[in-house]
């Protein structure tokens, strides 16, 4: 099937933008601009709360919890502070967090005497609960901190005692940090020293924030540094790219060291009893461990290579090698080294030394991909067929490589015409462990039966997929191929068309594939209850705490992760509900989701944020299309970021955000309004509307440009010119973005038969 009949259905869509016209541009939402931190309270939470407050038929005692909560989000603090205090001893269960939020609300307004006294009314009642008290003692501390008539010096000592006292508090590394600043400000600098001097090898933006901090206090004179503290502040360094500066640490650290270690007894020498022993033995005395001392030899290598150093850094790997131990990454890197230098025998050596060693390991199975991939990729079928048959080793056990292997023999046989083999192939490699690469043989057996003539054999193969996998990419390309190709009437090709049937018929037919399946007794009943009541009184962190405690025991069950993740969707509750739904299709039999009632499936393919995303979607881009991006990007997770640095629903990355905005007219944007969900959609669909246009409505590139860039995007978008599309597809050469482009496009068809 050619690039035409592959999109039929996804163009159909695509094909009613108006092309050059301009949708008139939208007033800018304030809500864009809200930060990450307060986005769930002031505006998901309060929209909640204001629509019970506002709801007369409405329980009256839940309408003034409503309302209570409605002034406590939108930082109202004097009235949310007298609405609560009206509300004490109307739930006991409540109580306790009312009172927090009363000191809470005198704090906000810098009513820190206020504020005490409101914790102190909770002080004896609730002495032995623990939850409470570390809500208090935190309450009481950010006090300390805010207030301006307490000395730095006290401050620190604080925060001293509150970590003494909760040394595992999620915020401990915050305050590790800020009880440095105030060491510093109270000119106890050499406390201060060693307080950043800890901070190093913890989270980056307080560790980098820490080295920034050393760097200035060193320029008002050194201080002194144990061994272990040089250590850290090196590696900090190294890692930063201060390349002169950690060279020149390294060579002082070891210049201590070898003076100051003791002299090796070796009247007292034992057999060593673990190998790091006998390696230790081998190398000269020193202060530090061992596995510290590797780590820095291998800062010192890694730095060298960075200051394009190939030969003092080949002299460190070789060291390495020769003197600690054989290990898989550093032979990797000399190889790397002894190639840029054209060294091929030293080369041939290590990939000697490698195959020996490291024969069945991940790199090794990787490299054979890569190897195979790129022989492919050059028409070195032959070789390329050998290089995926040596992945076939079942000593691979079950790399994913290895799955894929068997595949990628039959689409060369494939692409080869030679039918016969492919099908052969195919037919073997369906049966596999991974999903997708069974997915993937099904339908291509298929396809590869229709080019033999065989159209009853395509049209099982087809049908096979898709009932292996039935939301998975290739099964809607198998139905589509069933269309196509006139095996079926399209009455008869089984799409997934979901019942609508009702929440307790969809309950039952939940259970009817769970073990041991029964009704919730009445303690499930009213704890579900109470954690809704607790949602639309405003309690959300109470309700999930409620719902964590009951989730211990009951959360591998299906109706239990379906009914609460439901509740939570309810309440706009997204990251939490989704959470829930990634379980249940974990848990599920994936070949059930085809007959699926729609409550489940629309469950598993939400539409959050649905007025912004339409809104901004206009006449650009099917909002579709744009869910099942940020299905994949963000797991709808808006807090979220990657380890290149891209951030939000949508993954944009900083400088990109900075030039959409520029194109949407936002001259105020900063990069972390890119955690701003609605801000995240306007940049986020701005950018597919533009990918769309730049590749003419060709969702496969424009879907390789989001996840690759723009560079290897038009690379395979030259290169698969003129060929068929799923062909094209699997010839995406990055692994990522190959399987990328799959989940997206599987994404948009079943949005598309969900959402109609």
């Amino acid at each position: 099937m050619k690039k035409a009949a592959f999109f039929i259905t996804l163009l159909s869509i695509f094909a009613q933008i108006n092309a050059g016209t301009v949708a008139a541009p939208f007033s800018v939402d304030s809500l864009e601009f809200v930060p990450q931190a307060q986005f769930q309270n002031l505006v998901i939470r309060k929209a909640r709360v204001d629509q019970v407050c506002k709801d007369t038929t409405a329980d009256k005692k839940l309408q003034e919890f409503a309302c209570a909560a409605s002034f406590y989000y939108a930082a109202d603090w004097g009235r949310a502070y007298h609405a609560y205090e009206k509300l004490r001893g109307k739930d006991s269960l409540l109580d306790r967090s009312i009172i927090i939020r009363m000191a809470r609300s005198r704090f906000q307004e810098g009513k820190y005497t206020q504020a005490r006294k409101a914790l102190a009314l909770g002080k004896k009642k609730y002495a032995r609960d623990e939850d409470w008290q570390r809500a208090a003692h935190g309450l009481s501390l950010q006090i300390v901190l805010t207030d301006m008539h307490i000395g730095a010096k006290t401050k620190a000592d604080s925060i001293s005692a509150y970590l003494k006292k909760y040394p595992g508090a999620d915020n401990s590394t915050e305050l590790r940090y800020r009880k440095a600043g105030y060491l510093e400000q109270s000119k106890q600098l050499k406390l201060a020293k060693k307080a950043y001097l800890q901070l190093l090898s913890g989270q980056e933006i307080y560790s980098d924030s820490a080295l920034a901090a050393l760097r200035r206090l060193q320029k008002k004179g050194p201080f002194s540094e144990t061994l272990d503290e040089r250590v850290l502040y090196a590696q900090k360094i190294c890692s930063k790219g201060f390349s002169e500066e950690c060279i020149a640490r390294l060579d002082t650290i070891a210049a201590i060291d070898s003076t100051t270690a003791p002299a090796r007894d070796t009247a007292k020498a034992v057999a060593p009893k673990t190998h790091q022993d006998s390696i230790a033995q081998r190398l000269r005395p020193s202060n530090l461990s061992l596995d510290t001392r590797i780590s820095l030899w291998v800062r010192r290598a890694r730095t060298l290579q960075q200051m394009n150093k190939p030969d003092d850094a080949i002299k460190v790997y070789e060291f390495l090698l020769d003197s600690v131990e054989i290990n898989e990454r550093w032979l990797q890197n000399i190889q790397k080294l002894y190639r840029a230098q054209k060294r091929t025998d030293d080369a041939a050596k290590i990939d000697s030394i490698f195959m020996d060693r490291y024969r069945y390991s991940k790199a090794s199975a990787n490299n054979l991909w890569v190897r195979g991939f790129e022989l492919e990729q050059g028409s070195q079928y032959d070789q390329a067929i050998d290089t995926y048959q040596a992945l076939l080793d079942t000593n691979f056990e079950s790399n994913n490589k290895r799955e894929w292997a068997l595949f990628r023999i039959g689409f060369i046989y494939y692409k080869q015409g030679n039918w016969e083999k492919a099908a052969e192939a195919f037919a073997k490699a369906k049966d596999g462990t991974s999903i997708w690469s069974g997915s993937a043989s099904r339908m291509f057996l298929g396809d590869t039966y229709l080019q033999m003539g065989k159209k009853e054999a395509a049209k099982g193969a087809y049908l096979d997929c898709i009932q292996d996998f039935p939301v998975g990419y290739y099964a809607h390309r198998s139905r589509s191929k069933l269309l196509y190709n006139r095996l079926m009437d399209s009455a008869q090709v089984p799409y997934l068309s979901p019942k609508i049937i009702s929440d307790d018929s969809t309950i039952a037919w939940i259970r009817s594939f769970q073990p041991n399946a029964r009704r919730n007794d009445s303690t499930e009943n009213e704890t579900y209850y109470r954690v809704s009541h607790l949602l639309n009184a405003g309690f959300t962190e109470e309700a999930f705490d409620l719902y964590n405690e009951v989730a211990k025991k009951k959360s591998g069950r299906l109706d239990f992760l379906y009914q609460y993740g439901m509740l939570f969707y309810r309440a706009n509750e997204i990251t939490k509900s989704y959470r829930l739904a990634q379980q249940f299709q974990t848990i599920i039999d994936r070949k059930h989701l085809g007959e699926a009632p729609l409550n489940v499936l629309r469950f598993l393919y939400p539409t959050p944020y649905s007025r912004h995303v339409v809104l901004y979607s206009s006449s650009g881009v099917d909002p579709l299309f744009v869910y099942s991006v940020m299905r994949q990007e963000s797991t709808f997770n808006f807090r979220i970021s990657s380890g290149a640095g891209a951030r939000g629903l949508l993954q944009i990355m900083p400088a990109t955000g900075s030039m959409l905005a520029q194109q949407e007219g936002l001259p105020t944007f900063q990069a972390s309004s890119l955690y701003n969900p609605y801000m995240n959609i306007r940049l986020g669909i701005r950018y597919l509307k533009d990918l769309l246009q730049q590749y003419k409505m060709d969702p496969v590139y424009v879907l390789c440009n989001y996840n690759a860039g723009p560079a290897p995007a038009k690379r395979w978008q030259a290169a698969n010119t003129g060929i068929d599309q799923d062909v094209a597809i699997e010839q995406i050469s990055y692994w990522e973005t190959r399987e990328y482009v799959k989940r997206v496009l599987g994404n948009y068809w079943v949005y598309k038969e969900l959402w109609k």
